[in-house]
């Protein structure tokens, strides 16, 4: 039988967009990688240039300018610029040659990134878009967030012991650390889903030390569940050998707002171990999902929390039933616990302030009274803490026209790492 022209062109259409239509979550979409194609095309090219005084502009027109959205969001919440990556590039040739056979031979985990979002999808239906951008830097972040885009800095994400930091400046050690520590390449794929997985939260930050590590370690915990593997992170493995120990000493510090060593850190602790945070808030995860009757809804629960709503948080931790006691009561006992100011001794320009017991010397943190900046009581000359830590010294500039005020803030904590109760400084107007 002849079939009428309409009725083929009919059949053709429902054939093209039945091969054409994207699949529900759009992996290829959600992971660009290309800028770190667009870095090694001007890397290439500036090295085979002579003429030095084109290089800047090799860089701008191969690199820069046509960078994703992801990578210009990297260059702008760095601050890094066109010339600094020219500076690296010239600074540590060996470096670079060493990096770029790890990111030439990054597919593998490009594919197990889009296999954990897919993955991410199926327990998190109302998943919301995002992006995951693969892009370069300059050492100062190897991942982070912005709204709904993971934003990667592959110079440091995708190194591991076979580069060469030889050339970098002591004051580079810090990259140095987290080559040796974490052996980047090999947590790149449970970062991406750790980091996609923030993209879907509120934020955190400056409410509440518990709201913070809940947030991290739930995002760790999903992470898990997405890459049906367990947390790399350390913290994880030695928070569950030493659970009693860790969480004793969380709880005295519970209701802290700064999060001091607990996250993002490698500041001396009593563990010995950085990011301790990350497990409490994984076994809080953890225990939550472990308990609810509706596995994708716990999930939701942990991913649609308000975190940066403190009084949300503490509900939600304390509905979960995983702390003995209500938290109520334990802010009591934090409550009773805290250091105070006993006084504030004046000599002429020196200022000595007491404490009510021994301070962490490794934290402090001064604001503005409430009459702000312009009756701040400036330092002039920060002289420290006394051998014991019971006293702080500092010599500040006096107007007696006006009067002044400064606050130590509940940055200040004791050795337990309970925070201080703030005190206003206030000198008279004469």
């Amino acid at each position: 039988m002849k079939m009428q022209p309409l009725a083929l062109a009919i059949i053709l259409a429902g054939l093209f967009n039945a091969c054409s239509t994207p699949g529900p979550i759009h992996q290829e979409q959600r992971l660009v990688s290309a800028d770190i194609d667009r870095f090694w095309s001007a890397y290439d090219q500036i090295l085979a240039e002579p003429d030095t005084a084109r290089h800047l502009q090799i860089l701008k027109d191969v690199f820069i300018s046509p960078a994703s959205e992801g990578q210009q969001q990297l260059f702008a919440i760095r601050n890094y610029t066109p010339e600094e990556y020219l500076a690296n590039i010239r600074a540590y040739p060996r470096f670079y040659a060493s990096l770029r056979p790890l990111l030439e031979q990054r597919a593998p985990i490009e594919a197990d990134i889009r296999a954990a979002l897919e993955k991410f999808r199926q327990l998190y239906p109302p998943m919301q878009r995002g992006k995951i951008y693969l892009g370069m830097g300059n050492f100062r972040t190897n991942g982070t967030t912005v709204d709904s885009m993971v934003l990667f800095g592959a110079e440091m994400a995708f190194t591991d012991s076979t580069v060469h930091t030889s050339e970098f400046p002591p004051s580079y050690q810090y990259f140095k650390d987290y080559i040796r520590d974490y052996d980047p390449i090999h947590n790149v794929r449970f970062l991406a889903a750790h980091e996609f997985v923030h993209t879907q939260q509120a934020e955190a930050y400056n409410t509440s030390l518990l709201a913070i590590v809940l947030r991290e370690g739930s995002a760790e915990f999903i992470a898990s569940l997405c890459m049906e593997s367990p947390s790399v992170v350390p913290a994880i493995a030695y928070g569950k050998n030493h659970r009693d120990t860790v969480f004793q000493r969380f709880k005295q510090e519970l209701f802290n707002q700064h999060p001091a060593w607990w996250v993002w850190s490698g500041a001396p602790n009593p563990f010995g171990q950085r990011d301790m945070g990350y497990y409490i808030g994984y076994a809080l995860s953890e225990h939550y999902y472990h308990q609810a009757p509706d596995k994708q809804q716990a999930i939701a629960d942990l991913i649609e929390l308000d975190y940066s709503a403190a009084a949300a948080v503490a509900s939600f931790v304390d509905q979960m039933g995983y702390f003995k006691q209500p938290l109520a009561k334990l802010k009591e006992a934090y409550e009773a616990a805290r250091p105070t100011v006993t006084k504030v001794e004046q000599d002429g320009h020196r200022f000595t302030v007491h404490f009510s017991a021994p301070m962490d010397t490794l934290y402090r943190g001064f604001d503005y009274g409430p009459l702000g900046e312009t009756h701040v009581l400036r330092i002039d000359q920060y002289l420290g803490f006394s051998p014991d830590g019971q006293r702080l010294s500092f010599m500040a500039t006096l107007k007696p026209e006006k009067i002044q005020q400064l606050e130590l803030s509940r940055r200040f904590r004791n050795l337990k790492g309970i925070e201080l109760r703030p005190y206003l400084v206030t000198t008279e107007r004469d």
